[in-house]
Formats: C-alpha cells, structure tokens, sequence
C-alpha cells in the first residue's frame, strides 16, 4: 500500500465505520433481519457490514450493544477473518456468535486451508507467510480444527469446500442465501502465478 493509500485508508476507514455502524444499530432497532459480515464491509445485497473498529466480536457486550437481545441475528459471514484472530479469542467469538444467532441461524466461515496440498499454498497462507496480509496470520485452519471449535461452541458443523488429510479435495452443495464467498473453487477466478489462490476451507455452523 502506498502513501496515498495510507493516508487515505487512515481518515476514510473511520468514516466507513462509522456509517457501516449507524446503519446495523438502524438495522437492529427497526427489527429488520440481521445479516452480518463479521470484519469487514457488504458487498452483498442485504448484508450488514462490521468491522473490529466498531465492534469486537470476542466481547460479549459489543454484541448486546449493537444487534440488543440474544437470538436476534440471522446470518453471520466471515470470510478469510478467523486466521487473523488470536487463537485463545476463537471461542470467545464463536459463543457469541451463537448466543446472538436465531435458531436455525448460520455462521458462514471461510479461511485458508491447511490440508491444501500445494506447498506454495501453504507458504503464501501460513503464519508469516509471503502472501498478501499473512504476516497477520495467527493460525492455518483445517476442516478438524475448524469444526472442532464450532462444535465446541454448540454448533452442527457442515463443511462445503476443503481438503483431507490427505490432500484430496471434497465439495458439497452450499447456498448463497448463507452468504457469498469470493475466494472459492465455485466463484473464485484461478491467479496464473498461485493455481490454488481463490481456494478457501468453507465451513457452515447451524445453531440448532
């Protein structure tokens, strides 16, 4: 990123959050329903975008603070966020994102995948990795790590796109209604130079 960029990403950032924020409390009080992307901005008709500017998804209050009661939340998205977050903070996050999801809602999540068996993969995505934001990388996710921890926090667990252990590559059918992914074998576009780029572990929690 450039000076230019910096310095405009320094004083619009905050605005962005700011208007990102007035428009979920809006959201949130008129009763309208909640679909959140979690870290970041919506692209997608009928999401609501949020950003740790504004909200810390680890800390219980920020949530009843912004979307109010429990249960009240739809959908959450998260798309490649997790691998920046604190491992000791996932569950954290994850309890609350079932705590404040409706029943029957969605935590959509989408990260690096860690069984993905392309090594420049790997060393693009790991922790301290060469690729673009790796050096905020705090962990490299795998379809058992990432279940485990969304069954921990009480979810039902249905992977969509990942890899085994033994590098072969699994998909079931999945529905947007759950929330767009950009960076995946179904809508994302092959970089010539990193074949795997657009793959991503796609993994949904349902609360029951």
């Amino acid at each position: 990123m450039g000076l230019r960029q910096k310095i405009s990403e320094l004083f619009l950032r905050p605005l962005r959050d700011r208007a990102a924020e007035r428009k979920l409390r809006a959201a949130a009080e008129a009763g309208e329903p909640l679909r959140i992307v979690l870290g970041g901005a919506a692209p997608e008709t009928g999401w609501l975008g949020s950003d740790i500017g504004f909200f810390d998804a680890t800390d219980p209050a920020a949530w009843a603070d912004l979307v109010g009661a429990e249960g009240k939340v739809e959908r959450l998205l998260a798309e490649h966020v997790f691998e920046h977050i604190p491992p000791e903070r996932i569950p954290a996050v994850l309890e609350n994102a079932h705590r404040y999801l409706e029943p029957g809602g969605t935590i959509r999540i989408a990260v690096p995948d860690g069984h993905n068996p392309d090594p420049d993969y790997i060393r693009h995505v790991e922790p301290g990795g060469i690729g673009p934001g790796a050096d905020d990388h705090k962990q490299l996710f795998t379809v058992e790590s990432l279940g485990a921890a969304l069954a921990a926090a009480g979810f039902r667990v249905e992977p969509r796109e990942w890899f085994d252990a033994e590098g072969r590559f699994h998909e079931e059918p999945w529905i947007e209604e759950r929330g767009h992914i950009h960076r995946c074998r179904r809508f994302g576009t092959p970089d010539k130079s990193f074949p795997s780029s657009h793959l991503s572990l796609l993994v949904d929690g349902i609360k029951a």
